[in-house]
């Protein structure tokens, strides 16, 4: 006889509970810490169980599962485990069917139990550490990035009031050199005592730039007829503290774009970055957030996941007539598909020539966007479940050929250790149109 085992996942302490069949009354239950003792206990709990097969779930609560969903991994060797990640809205749901209004640890445990009992959900493989490890490091970039987008809202609104003329010297403000004048010289005033000999001399840059004589006497010029507000010397130091914090982020970013570069390249390599528009770093984010691409049975799934189509809304004879993009999908996926999109739109035929159909046809532009987004995501697809390059004309030859067939579909590079791929993704069965009924430890479902 199997025995069920739910644990309800804490920061300090995780509750569990053992069933056999439903109703179990009393059912075995305890509670252990999330430390090596706690640990301890749980595997003795495990190990005196009646049953011949443990089937255990978790629910994948923030990062406090991962110890115990590691230190449970090591025992499958000694005991007989079936060790599923279950997503927390599953179990939220089935006690909502189940009328219970009971929250503490260890009835939620008990629903647990109850739920891997009567669904029975399929294991959970071990992911690959270092694809995890390019992930966070994917998701640390993009708060930077955030980051260094509030400082440059900051900074523009800031100089927009006291030197609205400031942004005709530079094609970004953002620029190095730009970012260099408002360190040394935070304002017009500053800028308006300077000779511009003196102003001409400033270097900038990795190589040291000169800013050039032109540019330095357009800036003193508009520093002493600007129009902008009067300001006292405190938005000088926060246009200074601005400018120096700015440089620094996008240094950071930089920085980190490298790395990942460098870690995409030694850790799940394949061949995204030959569709035009999709650069290293986005490869990268696409990869790490997809984690493996066998999870979708088809494109359209996957757009799902993206988050990449329009929230329908229609009640009676009411239709909206312009629906806006759904909030639903996976946020640091889909920012990742969109920027791709934005440049694939300028730089790849398929999604140029599909961009400029949907214009034609009178769509908003940002409706077009989204109709590109599906359509990349389509190639994304396709490019990840074949191994192949990008081809753009790959319809047509497919065309011109007569052929009507499926792409090979093959396991993510990077997604697992080979040992522990599951049967779904072995190589024999690599043809499956089926989505694996599981969550991946580390991942979203």
């Amino acid at each position: 006889m199997s025995t069920y085992v739910g644990i309800d996942v804490g920061s300090e302490r995780h509750a569990v509970h053992a069933i056999e069949k439903e109703g179990d009354s009393p059912a075995p239950q305890t509670t252990v810490t999330n430390d090596k003792d706690g640990f301890r206990e749980l595997e003795k709990f495990l190990m005196n169980s009646s049953g011949d097969d443990i089937h255990l779930g978790l629910e994948a609560t923030g990062s406090y599962w991962k110890p115990v969903f590691d230190h449970l991994m090591e025992l499958k060797e000694q005991l007989d485990i079936t060790l599923s990640l279950i997503n927390p809205n599953e179990i939220h749901q089935f006690k909502k069917v189940d009328l219970s209004r009971v929250k503490t640890d260890s009835a939620d445990a008990k629903a647990i139990a109850r739920y891997v009992l009567r669904f029975k959900p399929k294991s959970t493989p071990r992911t690959n550490e270092r694809l995890r490890s390019l992930r966070k490091l994917c998701r640390y970039r993009a708060s930077r990035v955030e980051e260094q987008t509030r400082l440059f809202q900051q900074l523009n609104e800031v100089l927009v009031g006291v030197f609205p003329e400031y942004s005709d010297c530079f094609s970004k403000l953002s620029a190095v050199s730009s970012l260099a004048i408002l360190r040394e010289y935070p304002g017009p005033k500053e800028i308006s005592k300077l000779d511009v000999d003196q102003l001409s001399q400033l270097r900038y840059g990795k190589i040291n730039h000169k800013l050039g004589e032109e540019k330095a006497k357009k800036l003193v010029d508009l520093a002493k007829n600007t129009v902008g507000e009067g300001y006292g010397p405190e938005v000088e130091t926060t246009i200074k503290h601005l400018a120096q914090q700015l440089s620094s982020v996008k240094r950071e970013v930089e920085n980190l774009d490298d790395k990942i570069e460098e870690g995409f390249e030694e850790i799940a390599p394949n061949k995204l970055t030959t569709i035009g528009g999709i650069g290293p770093v986005n490869a990268a984010v696409m990869t790490t957030e997809i984690w493996d691409v066998n999870r979708f049975a088809t494109a359209t799934k996957l757009n799902g996941y993206v988050g990449a189509y329009p929230e329908l809304s229609q009640s009676g004879n009411y239709e909206d007539p312009h629906p806006d993009m759904t909030k639903k999908g996976n946020p640091r996926l889909k920012r990742a598909v969109f920027t791709s999109t934005m440049s694939a739109v300028n730089c790849n035929p398929i999604i140029k020539e599909h961009y400029q159909k949907q214009l034609a046809k009178g769509k908003d532009r940002m409706v077009a966007l989204g109709s590109c987004m599906r359509k990349l995501v389509h190639i994304i697809y396709g490019i990840l479940t074949s191994g192949e390059e990008f081809d753009p004309n790959y319809e047509q030859k497919r065309n011109e050929k007569g052929e009507n067939r499926e792409r090979t579909r093959r396991p993510q590079t990077g997604s697992y250790p080979e040992d522990e791929r599951s049967s779904e993704f072995s190589p024999k069965n690599n043809n499956e149109k089926r989505r694996p009924d599981y969550q991946l430890a580390g991942g979203e479902t």
